[in-house]
């Protein structure tokens, strides 16, 4: 073998081990975590420096490995064809160079090394970083070039990552076990607290539990000793014009103390807040303020509600219960398919926590008693049916002109009591029979779907996708 020969393949094997390089590099920086870079950097870590450094201009490293990468498989294929031609003869040569490059960078230049990079993303990173740095440099020009092509084309003005998608990744890293669920969900509303409107969460002016300023002290006494409060909203002539509120504290210590005191003289500021506020500002207000209560006004002016550092809080962990509260929930499952729900019940949660849609038609605020008076188009009364196309709601008490609870009944909802489920076979067994004409009467036909009909079940819903039927005939 000649010794040009020779050069040539120990430079064609360089080229392939080059290959692997950048297609290591690649693979590497793409998959490697930003957030364990900046772990090690926080130690004192240089090349992790570097490499976070590299990554802030991802776009520039892309270029410079591409470019990099197509430099040398272009020479090392132009070199073994060269080599192949000389051994084998031209049009042999030419044949063979192609299949021999294309497994050599196909196993040792991509595969191989983008498998080891995979697997171990930080070493490897912190590995290269030094050299992608230095090939940056040299090839810039290069990469400048190519970064002003590419920014005739355009640029992607939308965002490296969403909320949205940063919701996905929360769920992917609770499912590997790195988070819990508690601490995922308090991740993800965290995320939301910007897109919820404290109109979502406040209280409601008819629930205000307030005190005319011109009141006597006895009247406010008896008010936080009924309520157990820890804070008295107090307004003048109206409840549109809520000018403070008292603490319970206050009250007790002057009492202790025999001094002689209006309610007036022991009243305390109270933040106002729009109600198109988001829950994330209004908490950044009322802790710049360091107040617990903010009154929540219409577009009017006028008071809306009021809503609590707890109520802000309940957004972020949960329901928030005090010692002396009586634990209630807005949504609590029943049998068959039904739920009980609050009155003052969200209709977003409602359908999250019973696992259907409900079409709002219109209607756009958030509790289920006012989307039941927009369906109903008048004052809800007890006993108040509302037909929806996947459920039933069925007024069960009402408080002036205010839903207190009702009951949902998801149609065809599946059953899960065992001696639900069995009755209901046997009723459709004998249905079968008397549709057949084997036994039974109209009378006890319309009896068993009566039957079937309390205990929520729709036989032709059902089974309207089911042999059974055409055995039962209700096509």
């Amino acid at each position: 073998m000649e010794p040009t020969i020779i050069v040539y393949v120990v430079v064609i094997v360089f080229m392939i081990i080059c290959s692997a390089f950048f297609s290591m590099s690649e693979t590497a920086f793409t998959s490697v975590s930003q957030i364990k870079l900046k772990k090690m950097a926080n130690e004192g870590n240089r090349k992790a420096e570097r490499a976070l450094k590299i990554l802030e201009n991802y776009d520039r490293f892309l270029t410079t490995i591409l470019i990099g990468n197509n430099l040398v498989n272009i020479a090392g294929a132009s070199l073994a064809t060269i080599v192949f031609a000389v051994l084998l003869g031209e049009e042999t040569g030419a044949l063979a160079s192609t299949v021999v490059m294309t497994l050599a960078l196909l196993i040792f230049s991509e595969i191989t090394p983008k498998s080891l990079a995979k697997r171990y993303p930080e070493k490897i990173t912190i590995a290269v970083c030094n050299i992608v740095y230095y090939i940056m440099i040299i090839l810039s020009p290069l990469s400048w070039l190519f970064a002003k092509l590419t920014d005739l084309i355009g640029k992607s003005e939308e965002p490296e990552i969403t909320e949205d998608e940063l919701e996905v990744m929360i769920d992917e890293i609770q499912s590997d076990g790195v988070l819990e669920k508690s601490e995922s969900e308090l991740l993800k509303n965290a995320l939301r607290l910007d897109d919820i409107q404290v109109s979502e969460v406040y209280v409601h002016r008819m629930d205000i539990i307030a005190i005319d300023v011109e009141d006597d002290v006895e009247a406010l006494g008896a008010m936080i000793v009924k309520t157990g409060f820890s804070r008295i909203v107090v307004y003048e002539n109206t409840i549109d014009n809520i000018i403070g509120v008292v603490y319970s504290k206050t009250y007790f210590t002057n009492k202790e103390l025999g001094v002689k005191f209006t309610i007036r003289d022991i009243l305390m500021p109270v933040k106002y807040i729009p109600e198109t506020v988001s829950v994330a500002d209004a908490l950044s207000e009322m802790q710049k303020s360091k107040m617990h209560l903010a009154v929540v006004l219409d577009s009017y002016g006028g008071t809306r509600g009021i809503i609590t550092m707890e109520d802000l809080l309940e957004e972020l962990v949960g329901e928030i219960w005090d010692e002396s509260d009586a634990v209630t929930q807005d949504v609590r499952a029943s049998t068959g398919g039904c739920y009980i729900v609050k009155g003052m019940a969200n209709v977003d949660d409602v359908m999250e926590k019973i696992g259907i849609f409900i079409d709002r038609d219109g209607y756009n605020e958030s509790t289920m008693s006012g989307f039941i008076t927009h369906k109903l188009q008048r004052a809800p009364t007890k006993g108040d049916v509302v037909e929806l196309d996947n459920a039933t709601i069925t007024v069960n008490s009402v408080r002036g002109h205010r839903v207190i609870d009702c009951t949902v009944v998801i149609k065809n909802e599946p059953i899960e009591d065992p001696e639900t489920e069995e009755e209901v076979n046997t009723l459709l067994e004998r249905l079968r029979a008397i549709r057949s004409g084997e036994a039974g009467n109209p009378e006890e036909e319309a009896s068993i779907l009566e039957r079937l009909k309390a205990l929520h079940h729709e036989p032709f819903e059902q089974f309207k996708e089911d042999s059974l039927v055409e055995k039962l005939k209700l096509d």
